[in-house]
């Protein structure tokens, strides 16, 4: 479904936001920062995305302000479903870093645009008007950026193919590990909690990999949930760093 453009009163009607900030010290800034706008009216400020969902559901914001770890499973899907829940508001994410994973992170998600959390308040204010006016800053991004169009044509063919393919099942203890990846462990964090060496742990992901035709451990844990192997919903938000990567 089409986002409806937001239809200005004579007057100007004030922007209706919310935020999802889980850090407490940056949710400060950003609200030093709104509260100086006069035209943009903060509905609330939560901490998680399951915090937003309900309260989106009820009213409607134009605009959702979205902080959180896109490169973890488990956050990209739940902005996933927040966005496909709410189709008729635009939404805004403020990645952890400009570098191009955060920036592709924004488009698979469904996202108009993309806000550096070290940008100007200038900059995050403007882009928020202009999400809710029906613009797409994060399209006229991408017309600047042809490599990153073609990174995210190749992850979308990938994803597609990955669908396409002969599914070879996964051995309980690669289910195991997939699970704490969706819970955004690190290598070794899940090397301790199956008692297992670290190097044990890279080999079952390259297995993994191998077995879903994807290529890296998000698109894995993705694929997983979609076929039914992982329940996303019952992994808690994220509220911290980007996991590493094998």
């Amino acid at each position: 479904m089409a986002r409806r453009r937001r239809k200005p009163g004579p007057h100007g009607e004030p922007i209706r936001l919310v935020v999802v900030e889980p850090r407490a010290i940056l949710s400060v800034g950003v609200r030093e920062i709104l509260d100086r706008a006069p035209d943009i009216d903060v509905l609330a400020y939560v901490a998680t995305l399951a915090e937003a969902k309900p309260l989106v559901d009820e009213v409607a914001p134009d605009v959702l302000l979205v902080d959180v770890a896109l490169p973890r499973p488990e956050a990209a899907e739940a902005t996933l479903r927040l966005r496909q829940g709410a189709p008729e508001s635009a939404l805004v994410v403020m990645g952890r870093d400009d570098d191009d994973a955060s920036i592709v992170g924004a488009v698979e998600v469904g996202a108009v645009a993309h806000v550096a959390e070290m940008a100007e308040p200038a900059e995050l204010v403007a882009t928020i008007r202009r999400a809710a006016e029906g613009e797409d800053p994060l399209k006229d991004e991408l017309a600047r950026r042809p490599d990153l169009v073609d990174r995210i044509v190749d992850g979308m063919r990938e994803s597609i193919l990955a669908d396409l393919r002969p599914t070879r099942s996964l051995t309980p203890r690669e289910l195991d590990v997939l699970t704490h990846v969706a819970a955004g462990s690190r290598n070794r964090e899940i090397s301790e909690a199956l008692g297992v060496s670290e190097q044990t742990i890279k080999n079952h992901l390259s297995t993994i990999l191998h077995k879903l035709g994807v290529p890296n451990r998000t698109q894995a844990v993705m694929y997983a949930a979609r076929q039914g192997w992982l329940a996303l919903d019952d992994v808690p938000d994220a509220r911290a760093v980007p996991a590493g990567h094998p």
